[in-house]
């Protein structure tokens, strides 16, 4: 019983494999056909022509009438002699045949490879380069040239620029006058040392050719000395010296001068003559209160009174009045630089 199942096992394995090769077989052969079947060439082949429309034969012949639907009113009495049936024409009966018409051979070609189907291997995608960058500058083409250059007018030329002017330089040496006029009245009753005072030039400052500065530009001085009279000796004292004048160009400009000093005027002889007047009254005095021994008497209490009253008195004042024209020079150089006015 065993070996009747082994003998079927190995009989179906064999029929399995016989029934794989036949298909196998089968399967490649048919591969082959249709690879060496010639294929169309649909740009090569001639237009083919229709065939040529026939006749429909395939329409079904129309039965003849059945004896029994002709019109009895044709159908022959008894007593007429029957008579024979008019022979039918009855058209031939085509079947469903295709007519191929009759086609010349076509001219030899010569023969055409087949094309294999057959799936190209993947190519890897070629490498993507970047699109050259675009430049903002690019010149105009010719023609866009041409027309801006005949287009625009020329400009003119603009003239070389004029060159800055420079300014003048002058020295002021040592011992040039500075004459003024003095615009207030100074003494040594009211002003003291180191006051300043107010002036205008009285004639201009020429140097070089230019007028550095001009009649009646502001002047300022300083009072470098005031001194008050004694009462019994001395004299008053006033200096005077420019210390800045103002230029044409409108600078101040700081300069050293020379000085300028005033004393008062002495007092003598109005002192003498107090005293005297002082002894006479005294004398008239004395001499109407107790005669000659008297006036003796009242004349020294006078003069020792008058004596008095000029030791009580301070002398004179030294003054400058106004409009006062005075003349200094410098002590040092000044230099200048003019000032230009832009």
């Amino acid at each position: 019983m065993e070996q009747a199942s082994l003998v079927k096992v190995v009989a179906a394995f064999v029929a399995g494999v016989v029934v794989a090769l036949g298909s196998a077989l089968i399967y490649v052969r048919a591969s082959d056909i249709a690879q060496s079947a010639p294929a169309v060439d649909a740009t090569v082949a001639p237009p083919r022509s229709a065939p040529p429309q026939l006749p429909d034969t395939t329409q079904d012949v129309t039965d003849p009438p059945s004896p029994a639907a002709v019109d009895d009113t044709t159908a022959p009495s008894e007593s007429e002699p029957a008579r024979a049936p008019k022979p039918h024409h009855v058209a031939p009966v085509f079947r469903d045949t295709v007519i191929t018409p009759h086609r010349s051979p076509a001219p030899s070609r010569p023969p055409l490879e087949l094309a294999r189907n057959t799936t190209p291997a993947e190519q890897p995608p070629a490498p993507v380069s970047d699109p050259p960058p675009v430049s903002t500058d690019a010149p105009p083409d010719s023609g866009q040239l041409q027309q801006q250059t005949t287009s625009a007018p020329e400009a003119p030329i603009a003239p070389p620029p004029v060159p800055a002017p420079q300014p003048h330089v002058v020295t002021l040496d040592s011992g040039t006058p500075v004459a003024i006029r003095l615009a207030e009245t100074l003494s040594t009753d009211h002003n003291y040392t180191g006051d300043t005072f107010r002036a205008t030039l009285e004639s201009p400052i020429i140097r070089d050719g230019f007028i550095i500065a001009d009649k009646g530009s502001k002047v300022l001085g300083r009072i470098v000395n005031a001194e008050r009279a004694g009462r019994v000796e001395g004299l008053a004292n006033m200096t005077l010296a420019v210390t800045e004048i103002n230029t044409t160009d409108g600078q101040r400009i700081h300069i050293e001068s020379t000085t300028y000093a005033k004393k008062g005027p002495a007092s003598t002889g109005e002192d003498a003559a107090k005293i005297a007047g002082g002894a006479a009254l005294g004398a008239i005095i004395g001499a109407v209160a107790g005669g000659g021994k008297g006036a003796a008497i009242g004349a020294g209490v006078g003069g020792a009174a008058g004596t008095g009253a000029v030791m009580v008195t301070r002398g004179k004042p030294a003054v400058f009045p106004v409009e006062t024209r005075l003349t200094f020079r410098l002590a040092v150089p000044v230099t200048i630089t003019e000032k230009l006015n832009r």
